[in-house]
């Protein structure tokens, strides 16, 4: 009998057997590395925002230090003062920017969090459904 007329032997069921058993694995790691992914990008994104806000209050205070050690008279000082006005307003307007861009930002990650959960849950069931036997008709 030459090696090619053999019929499968135990190892060929073994190897269907250990496929069959990792199945479920492979989803597992398919969803860590989606998970990883979401968690980087996002933090790539909130850091930039941070970094961003970051810039403008010291550009900000920078600015204001300036104008401050240009006081040399009242006149400076009240100049200095409705330039410190402005500067708070500006830098509330900018605060509410950077919390809707946040609030923005954080309904995008739930959202990307709620379609990876369904798709983990859709994959979790798939593979216990096609493993029960079924009865004979």
């Amino acid at each position: 009998m030459s090696a090619h007329n053999h019929k499968p032997t135990g190892d060929t069921t073994m190897h269907d057997l250990s496929n069959s058993l990792m199945e479920p694995w492979k989803n597992s790691m398919t969803v860590a590395v989606e998970t990883n992914r979401l968690a980087l990008d996002n933090f790539q994104k909130l850091s930039t925002l941070q970094m961003k806000m970051l810039r403008s209050c010291m550009d900000l205070g920078i600015e204001r230090l300036k104008a401050a050690s240009e006081i040399k008279d009242a006149e400076g000082l009240l100049a200095f003062q409705a330039g410190q006005i402005e500067a708070t307003m500006s830098l509330s307007e900018k605060l509410i920017d950077e919390g809707k861009a946040l609030a923005d930002l954080s309904e995008g990650i739930m959202a990307e969090c709620s379609k990876l959960t369904g798709e983990v849950i859709g994959q979790s069931s798939q593979p216990l459904r096609s493993q029960v036997p079924r009865k004979a008709a």
